[in-house]
This record gives C-alpha cells, sequence and structure tokens, in this order.
C-alpha cells in the first residue's frame, strides 16, 4: 500500500505508526485495565462496597471483609474491547490499604484500645503455615 515502485516494480509498505496516549487511572495489560484502590483499615478489615471508575462509568465493587493488601479483584469485561471479536477485557483492581500519617487524639486512642484487643486475641490459626508446621515438629 506505499508509494509506487521504481520502473514500474511492485508497491512499497505502508507502515503506522500507533501512539496509545496514558490514561490518567488506569494502566493497560493487553485487553486488561490496572486500577489500584487505596482503602483505609476499617474498610479491610469490616469489607465496604466502593465506587470505582470504568472507561465508561462508575460501578459499585464489592470488597470482602479481610482483604489484604494486594490482593486482585476482577471485574469482568470493564477492559478494552477486543479486536475483530465481540467481548472486551477486564478491570483488575489492586487493593492497597493505607495508613494514616497522622491521627487525631481520638483516633489514636480508639487504635490502641483496638491494638490491645487484637494482642490478646491472637491465636495459632493467624499463623502461617510454615509456623505451624513447625511448631508440629518441636512438640
Amino acid at each position: 500500500e506505499g508509494e509506487a515502485g521504481d520502473r514500474e516494480g511492485p508497491s512499497g509498505d505502508l507502515y503506522v505508526v500507533l501512539h496509545v496516549k496514558e490514561h490518567k487511572l488506569f494502566q493497560r495489560k493487553g485487553f486488561d485495565l490496572l486500577y489500584e484502590l487505596p482503602i483505609n483499615f476499617a474498610q479491610a478489615a469490616l469489607g465496604d462496597t466502593i465506587e470505582v471508575p470504568t472507561l465508561q462509568q462508575v460501578t459499585d465493587l464489592k470488597v470482602p471483609a479481610g482483604i489484604q493488601s494486594g490482593t486482585v479483584l476482577r471485574v469482568k469485561g470493564e477492559g478494552v474491547p477486543y479486536l475483530r471479536r465481540k467481548g472486551q477485557g477486564d478491570l483488575l483492581i489492586t487493593v492497597r490499604v493505607v495508613t494514616p500519617r497522622s491521627l487525631k487524639a481520638e483516633e489514636r486512642e480508639l487504635l490502641e484500645r483496638l491494638s490491645k484487643h487484637l494482642e490478646s486475641s491472637n491465636d495459632a490459626d493467624d499463623q502461617g503455615w510454615f509456623d505451624r508446621l513447625k511448631g508440629k515438629l518441636n512438640a
């Protein structure tokens, strides 16, 4: 599809270069979109329903109770449209639990009370599999 060749030779090739502009909220991985969702400790511990953006609209995302920072949640069909076929990729949301940099006096008091309660309620179920195995070997 390029220019005509020399001395009635075949036409040359046409090269098209596309540059995709970066999005302010999403990163792209193939047909999937990546999004980082910051949440607070209470939302992570208790669970929540949070509005998250997509390319077309805002949708509700159910964050399960006890979610850990770094967990990836999938919203099917909210990614980039496929080429030459129906459907589109997914929106992959990485949860990031945000620790506050400063606390008001009341918030600090509540967290200190919670911390004392959590220390007294720790049990073997909170250990990782390696710690449980090590405990059985030492018994």
